[in-house]
């Protein structure tokens, strides 16, 4: 099946900014701004721990495997998006609340297979979800061509300042926590988009190592692949999404390979097809790390986590990471590096 024609999304980024701001201000979206920041490196692996004592409150994914529905699909009365008139609290099979969360008062039509709302537990400006509009999509599959495309959509509208070099622009990532294993803290099935840190104040390991590794740093095992900034726009998609599914194929084979099982697959899964890892993808790289644990004596990570970006509620949670040595601890919730 030939790859479809890439196709721009109606997004306005500086609109999107604005109403992030005022849901910040009306206590909906939970966003410090003033959060405290310790930077440190650790076996030469550079940490940047934000503390939000607001995430205090956040859920945690049941290990169970099953989400915590929710009790209604009453809809709301207080949205109104050009492209979704009527937003229920939860989607059915959801456990994913978009009450308060929808983007209202400016476009964020990303298609017709997900929505795109702010996070509600934030740890960057801005924070947003794509989740897929059928609420019984799971986080253990891994990424579909519609999920990859709507991801790469977004980053590509969304990137446009900062890839023009103007002045004051952010960067944005996108992030996939696949499974259980992965770090992530709901079950239906969503991605995230965020404004990156100022490279001057933390900079992406990626940005600096080849595809071929640079292990003296990175202890733990990764694969990464270049985007070739030169391709056109549907030819850097295709490309970006044919070398996710052949690096997702490699992680398959390297759990496999060191005996892991995922943890609490649903009922009647096929074992075979739940590769636990992490996702992270800018316009200029794809990473993907094969994942075996969530976290370890309470110290979780997600795919920020394993670009050094920690976010936690408390001092004590840092504490948690420290005592464990962070860069040891990542490698113990992936797999260590082949060197």
């Amino acid at each position: 099946m030939a790859y479809p024609k890439f196709s721009p999304l109606n997004l306005d980024e500086q609109a999107l900014l604005e109403e992030f701001d005022q849901r910040v201000k009306d206590g909906v979206v939970i966003y410090d701004g003033d959060h405290r920041v310790i930077r440190k490196s650790y076996n030469g692996f550079p940490f940047e721990f934000r503390i939000f004592t607001g995430h205090a409150s956040k859920p945690e994914v049941s290990t169970s495997g099953d989400p915590s529905l929710a009790p209604s699909t009453k809809v709301s009365a207080n949205v109104s998006t050009t492209h979704r008139p009527k937003t229920p609290e939860y989607l059915p099979g959801s456990d994913i609340s978009l009450t308060g969360f929808e983007i209202r008062n400016s476009s964020a039509d990303v298609g017709h297979a997900h929505y795109m709302i702010f996070n509600k537990f934030c740890a960057a400006r801005p924070h947003y979800l794509l989740l897929t509009q059928n609420g019984h999509r799971r986080q253990h599959e891994s990424l579909k061509m519609d999920d990859f495309r709507t991801l790469w959509g977004v980053l590509a509208v969304l990137n446009k300042d900062w890839e023009t070099k103007k002045l004051g622009a952010r960067r944005y990532l996108g992030m996939f926590n696949c499974g259980i294993d992965s770090g992530c803290s709901r079950l239906h099935k969503h991605m995230q988009v965020f404004a990156a840190p100022d490279e001057a104040d933390f900079g992406l390991w990626p940005d600096s190592v080849s595809e071929h590794g640079d292990q003296k740093r990175i202890p733990f095992k990764y694969y990464k692949h270049n985007i070739d900034g030169q391709l056109n726009e549907s030819s850097r998609e295709e490309m970006a999404w044919t070398k996710y599914l052949k690096l997702t194929s490699s992680a398959r084979r390297a759990l496999e390979n060191a005996g892991h099982v995922p943890t609490a697959p649903p009922p009647g899964a096929d074992l075979t097809m739940i590769v636990p890892h992490n996702i992270i993808l800018t316009r200029e790289w794809l990473v993907i790390i094969p994942r075996t644990k969530a976290g370890a004596n309470g110290a979780d990570a997600n795919a920020a986590g394993y670009l050094g970006m920690v976010w936690v509620s408390d001092e004590e949670r840092v504490k948690k990471w420290i005592g464990q040595d962070p860069a040891e601890l990542l490698t113990r919730l992936g797999l260590p590096s082949d060197n």
